[in-house]
């Protein structure tokens, strides 16, 4: 079929100018016509019932697509249209040119009426996940599951910044746990060096090196990395993030958040 309105129209008042016109291959369009077959005048033609199968495909599409975007008129529009081809009040090639242009016209006003974002496949993949750290973290965290999946879909965005606000309250969870199991108090502190010489001493105080100590200080490890990461010297973000930034901080969040699941 005709991939454009624009090229239906064409066709219609082509075939109603010239009668039978057969194309080469799926395509309707003038410059896929293979043979005509001229009259001696232009005349009304009625839709013939394998083209009006097709053009009511299309018209399905094209309502269900404008439905799916949020345009409500131009939705309304593809549906009327769809009903008077099926009810035969589009019955000519006519009628189907000019109520073609009309559904075109809508859609073409409601399209300027909105702003289309594209989200790179990269960032995509980090879009409404509601698991972006793992299930195992989403069970163990369920206050901070919010946070993790806006933080995936500040980024998705392109809004760094707003994504390392959404890991800061993470963290800010993340922490208070991190804290009451080594039975030392973190909750307003937000000096990271001083945050991580807590835990180092706290861990150094316990009894021998057996598992526990070991996963301990291997979180305390990804928690440096966050530090590291985070860009700032204490836990509030800096003025602002770069989307590479922000990726830094979902990556070594995400490592922390994982390894802290594991121990407490």
């Amino acid at each position: 079929m005709a991939r454009t309105f624009e090229q239906l129209r064409a066709a219609c008042n082509l075939i109603e100018r010239f009668g039978k016109v057969k194309f080469s291959g799926s395509e309707i369009s003038p410059d896929q016509m293979e043979s005509i077959e001229l009259l001696p005048a232009r005349t009304r033609m009625e839709i013939p019932p394998e083209w009006k199968k097709s053009v009511l495909s299309i018209l399905i599409s094209v309502e269900k697509h404008c439905d799916c975007i949020g345009l409500k008129l131009a939705t309304q529009a593809a549906r009327d249209s769809r009903v008077e081809l099926e009810s035969g009040r589009i019955k000519t090639y006519s009628d189907a040119s000019e109520a073609f242009g009309t559904l075109d016209k809508i859609i073409k006003l409601q399209l300027r009426e909105n702003l289309f974002m594209i989200i790179s496949p990269d960032r995509a993949a980090f879009y409404a996940k509601p698991q972006l750290f793992g299930e195992a973290v989403n069970k163990r965290f369920p206050g901070c599951q919010y946070d993790v999946e806006e933080s995936g879909n500040c980024y998705a965005a392109g809004r760094g910044t707003a994504c390392a606000f959404h890991l800061m309250r993470v963290m800010e969870s993340a922490l208070q746990e991190f804290g009451t199991a080594l039975g030392i108090r973190l909750t307003n502190e937000k000096d990271w060096q001083n945050i991580l010489n807590e835990i180092n001493k706290a861990i150094k105080a316990l009894p021998g090196k057996d598992g526990r100590a070991i996963a301990l200080s291997q979180a305390a490890g990804h928690l440096y990395n966050v530090k590291v990461a985070w860009r700032n010297p204490t836990m509030h973000p800096k003025i602002t993030y770069t989307l590479e930034e922000a990726a830094d901080l979902i990556s070594t969040v995400k490592a922390f958040m994982n390894e802290l699941v594991q121990i407490i």
